[in-house]
């Protein structure tokens, strides 16, 4: 036989295999279990003590590139306690531009003390920007015990670099 043959026949058998060994029939290996366990998600109890949040957002130029990337630093909340499963969103919005973009971050019982959270870069188009500066929000809202919680909402300076 060829090689080539004999790769596709192996690879099919794998995947044959995997499915028998794993469906209904003889269920050796439950591959459905999510990674994560998401019962709970938004429950349970937090006590916010302190928040800080950055001032300043930036709109940097691509390199020899019509857009330009949002870079959000991360904001800090200190927990002075916390139990269960809360969520945090952090949240950024320029109205000038019609953006906006939040980040959900799961906490877990016992994590007391500063927490980290941040929004990934993002990307926007030339076209979109035309000032040298703009207003944004930055929000932080804590959903725990089935309520929702802003615990920051504060005005940013969205400085554009390039």
């Amino acid at each position: 036989m060829d090689r080539p043959r004999v790769l596709v026949s192996l690879t099919a058998a794998l995947v044959l295999t995997v499915t028998v060994l794993s469906g209904p029939a003889i269920g050796l290996a439950d591959l459905t279990q999510p990674r994560y366990d998401m019962s709970g998600l938004g429950e349970g109890d937090a006590t916010v003590d302190r928040v800080e949040a950055p001032s300043t957002v930036t709109l940097e130029r691509g390199y020899q590139s019509e857009s330009y990337y949002l870079v959000v630093p991360p904001a800090r909340a200190y927990f002075a306690s916390l139990s269960g499963k809360p969520t945090v969103a952090y949240g950024v919005e320029i109205p000038e531009l019609g953006y906006s973009r939040s980040t959900t971050h799961f906490l877990s019982g016992g994590e007391t003390g500063w927490v980290e959270f941040s929004i990934a870069e993002d990307t926007l188009r030339n076209r979109t920007v035309s000032a040298d500066r703009y207003d944004g929000q930055l929000t932080l809202i804590l959903r725990a015990s089935g309520e929702k919680t802003v615990v920051h909402n504060g005005s940013v300076s969205v400085e554009v670099s390039g």
